[in-house]
């Protein structure tokens, strides 16, 4: 019998549930990547391909561990990781059953410290892309293994799939968010949420 499946969550793009929808899949594109974040991306990449698990030429999906079910942890990552661009967009909770094999864990903390290490040796070499540092430049502890008791664990997959979806639901924006939307004419005419 295999290991029973990951329960996660994730906070997506409207789009991203519409791929679902009509293809049963989706994949992350390069164009949604901050560019220099880029060479860290490439190295969970190269990791998860050193796990057995098949990215292609895609960047990891970003979802946490769980089933959502904890409002206050999930409202301070959203809050932490949108912008208001995003939320004006439209945010989507996605809560997913996916196989071990498609999973990769690691700690944010540590993922964190990586990413900034890697933007500023890019910024130190003068280049704002480029591929994945090699271990000797810049080491990752690759552990699913939390910091200390305000890390987290954070799970990348190399896609979603219709088929892992449990449950989606429209995720508003917190009062404070919602209040820069609707005094922002930019923000606000682009915004596909009601208050």
């Amino acid at each position: 019998m295999g290991r029973a499946r990951v329960r996660v969550w994730t906070l997506q793009a409207p789009e991203v549930v519409a791929a679902l929808r009509s293809r049963g899949r989706y994949r992350a594109s390069w164009d949604r990547v901050v560019v220099n974040w880029r060479p860290a991306y490439r190295a969970m990449v190269a990791q998860m391909e050193r796990s057995g698990i098949a990215c292609g030429d895609d960047p990891p999906v970003w979802c946490w561990p769980g089933r959502a079910l904890r409002r206050r942890r999930v409202r301070m990552t959203a809050d932490l990781l949108l912008g208001d661009d995003q939320w004006a967009h439209g945010v989507c909770l996605l809560r997913l059953t996916v196989p071990p094999s498609a999973a990769l864990a690691t700690s944010y903390a540590r993922w964190n410290d990586y990413l900034g290490e890697t933007m500023a040796m890019l910024a130190a070499a003068g280049r704002s892309e480029g591929p994945a540092f090699g271990p000797e430049e810049a080491a990752m502890d690759w552990r699913g293994v939390p910091v200390d008791e305000w890390d987290a664990t954070q799970i990348v997959l190399p896609e979603l799939r219709r088929e892992w979806l449990v449950g989606v639901r429209h995720y508003p924006p917190g009062a404070d968010a919602a209040a820069r939307i609707a005094a922002d004419p930019a923000l606000r005419s682009t915004s596909c949420w009601t208050p």
